[in-house]
């Protein structure tokens, strides 16, 4: 593996977003001291302080800010056995690695920064040594993340299915974490490690998918259409729906052309 650049506890504030259609031509590693918001998948994915992400060279790069400030480690590489390398230690790329032990993985930074300044004969074998230990580093938090999900990772994703097809009967966290016996709080974070997204986030998404549905191919009022989706009132679900959609409901039934 060969370095090409990486930037420590790097700043930048809320409007922060980097979006690289092409990718960066390289591997790129991120590791997330602060919130981010990411695009993966087709997928607007939260991911919380401490978790990581390995891009592949051509992959549309999209990433920043997920609150008042965003603060991030990173690592510019080649690996010409990466693919080989990242499956033998199962780390996929382009997917929301958990948090793991980032402090551990920050002492692994700093001494391939310190490398990297090096100008001795065993230079490029100590960087490609400790880039292959950092990527293992990250690794670990994949494997603590399928030990800790797997009991109930076939439950939550009946759980998911479930909300997409009948999002009206997804009323509070409480009452879905009650059905797999489990704590809100552990719930919530079981979800977010399986998903990559939090649980309301994924009822609010069903929800509006569903109330798309109904306004483009059905005459039903727009009551009628907040109560089926699971709102208890219309002037939530109005409100709500422009948040998102940026437009009302009447001009999305509409075709998006004003009321």
């Amino acid at each position: 593996m060969k370095l090409h650049t990486l930037g420590m506890d790097y700043r930048h504030d809320s409007g922060f977003v980097i979006d690289r259609p092409n990718g960066s031509g390289d591997s790129l590693m991120l590791i997330f001291k602060t919130p981010a918001l990411l695009r993966l998948n087709n997928r607007v994915v939260h991911a919380t302080a401490g978790s990581a992400v390995v891009y592949s060279p051509e992959y549309h790069q999209y990433y920043g800010a997920d609150g008042a400030e965003y603060i991030n480690h990173w690592v510019h590489f080649d690996a010409e056995d990466g693919d080989e390398f990242l499956r033998r230690i199962g780390l996929p790329y382009n997917t929301l690695i958990p948090p793991s032990d980032i402090a551990a993985a920050e002492r692994v930074l700093e001494l391939l920064s310190l490398e990297s300044l090096s100008d001795a004969k065993g230079t490029a074998e100590s960087c490609d040594l400790l880039l292959r230990l950092l990527l293992t580093k990250l690794a670990d938090g994949m494997e603590r993340r399928a030990e800790q999900t797997s009991q109930h990772s076939g439950a939550l994703r009946e759980l998911r299915a479930a909300i997409y097809r009948s999002p009206a009967e997804c009323r509070s966290i409480d009452e879905l974490a009650a059905r797999l016996s489990l704590s809100p709080s552990h719930f919530q974070h079981l979800y977010r490690q399986e998903f990559g997204v939090s649980c309301y986030e994924d009822v609010l998404s069903a929800r509006h998918a569903m109330a798309k549905y109904y306004l483009r191919n059905t005459a039903l009022a727009i009551g009628q259409i907040a109560e089926l989706c699971g709102y208890e009132n219309d002037v939530h679900f109005i409100r709500q729906f422009k948040k998102r959609t940026g437009m009302t409901a009447g001009q999305y039934r509409n075709g998006g052309r004003p009321t």
